[in-house]
């Protein structure tokens, strides 16, 4: 009984304050408006296609990155050597190509490179004292486009990689692998900020 009389007094309580009414709340004619935008007018054979993705948010640079017919293999990349130390930096960081050591002055990148050859892998999982082959990753102006040309590091560089007894005199050179897979790397796959 005293549990229905307090929910009864408490009630008449909620309903005592809900039942005051105070009219400067309902004007609102005080109140700030939205502006009124006006609206552009479509021509009637105009499609919209709002399926397009952003280009930076689509992979791949395509058609910015052209590999060159000669020997050895090179890239040109159709943007400043600023702008294409950043876009192969971010393929590198993406790909399973690790960067050991950079210069920004000479705009080389130093990487740790295999190749993805079915008898390399299989000669590489044989040896015992697997040694990390280092190559020189460098951008060269070249005409408001970059020049991107890879190359086999020098036996001190390969030495500060790898603990002198793993470096040895016959390490083969696969720059050209490199450099084909960075541009398959940069046409099909970077993502771009």
């Amino acid at each position: 009984m005293q549990n229905t009389l307090g929910i009864l007094v408490f009630s008449c309580g909620l309903v005592a304050c809900g039942a005051v009414e105070n009219n400067r709340y309902r004007d609102t004619a005080a109140l700030e408006r939205p502006p009124t935008l006006a609206l552009q007018k479509i021509a009637q054979n105009t499609i919209i296609d709002d399926s397009v993705e952003p280009k930076n948010k689509i992979a791949g640079l395509d058609e910015k990155v052209v590999l060159l017919d000669e020997s050895p293999t090179r890239l040109v990349l159709k943007q400043s050597v600023s702008e294409s130390w950043r876009t192969v930096g971010a393929a590198l960081r993406q790909s399973d190509i690790k960067i050991t050591d950079t210069e920004k002055n000479k705009y080389s990148y130093y990487v740790s490179y295999q190749s993805h050859g079915v008898l390399k892998n299989i000669l590489s999982a044989l040896n015992e004292e697997n040694t990390k082959t280092i190559y020189v990753i460098t951008l060269i102006a070249q005409e408001g486009d970059t020049l991107i040309q890879a190359s086999l590091a020098n036996r001190n560089e390969q030495r500060s990689q790898n603990t002198e007894k793993n470096v040895t005199n016959n390490v083969t050179d696969d720059s050209d692998g490199l450099i084909e897979s960075l541009y398959h790397l940069l046409r099909d796959d970077v993502k771009t900020e």
